[in-house]
């Protein structure tokens, strides 16, 4: 189990599909691959955004959905049946987010990143916070690598607008606790002012 994972993992978005079988069958992982990536028959990218959202982790869905099918293509014609396929597939994307977050961290301690993200999400988090894109690609390694509740707190209130109150009540914290984990992963995504920190936290809460 990776350290980014919250306490449970979430539960399987669907049924397992009794096609599998069809798919994986005497097919090579190649050819696995080309019809994975022609029809999504698993919804892998559904799935992989789910886990992005139940681990309040900071990835391109994109990225880590393409990692994904290829471990399941590359895994996908020996599957026997066990365990059962939605188990076995998010073991596949459990992996492949593991192995984009230990990319991220290497890709930051090799210095600079050359150019900004392309990344719908990181750039509209940019644009939010108004600090520069390279500077949230870079922070995303601290906000990544941060307790799951201050992830938690800033994919709730800013990015799902959940109003601070409500999210610190279904999450069982004050006030004082959710706004302290918000600004954490303020910080961590590169927001250094105090000016900046106290006027989204304001506008947060005045949204709520």
């Amino acid at each position: 189990m990776d350290s980014h994972q919250p306490g449970s993992s979430p539960d399987p978005l669907h049924p397992a599909e009794p096609g599998w079988r069809a798919l994986f069958a005497g097919r090579s992982p190649r050819e696995v691959l080309a019809a994975l990536l022609e029809r999504d028959p698993l919804e892998i990218e559904a799935r992989c955004a789910e886990r992005l959202r139940a681990q309040a982790l900071l990835l391109p869905v994109r990225d880590l959905h393409l990692r994904a099918v290829a471990h399941v293509a590359r895994h996908g014609p020996s599957y026997r049946g066990a365990p059962p396929l939605d188990v076995w597939i998010a073991e596949r994307v459990r992996k492949a987010v593991s192995e984009l977050v230990e990319e991220q961290c290497q890709r930051a301690r090799a210095g600079p990143v050359p150019e900004a993200p392309q990344d719908p999400q990181l750039m509209a988090i940019a644009e939010a916070l108004g600090i520069e894109p390279d500077v949230v690609e870079r922070g995303c390694v601290a906000f990544n690598g941060a307790p799951y509740d201050v992830r938690s707190a800033f994919c709730g209130i800013v990015i799902d607008q959940c109003s601070p109150r409500a999210w610190a009540e279904e999450n069982g914290m004050t006030m004082e606790q959710a706004r302290s984990a918000l600004r954490r992963a303020l910080w961590a995504l590169g927001v250094r002012e105090d000016s900046t920190l106290d006027a989204l936290l304001r506008e947060v809460e005045d949204g709520g």
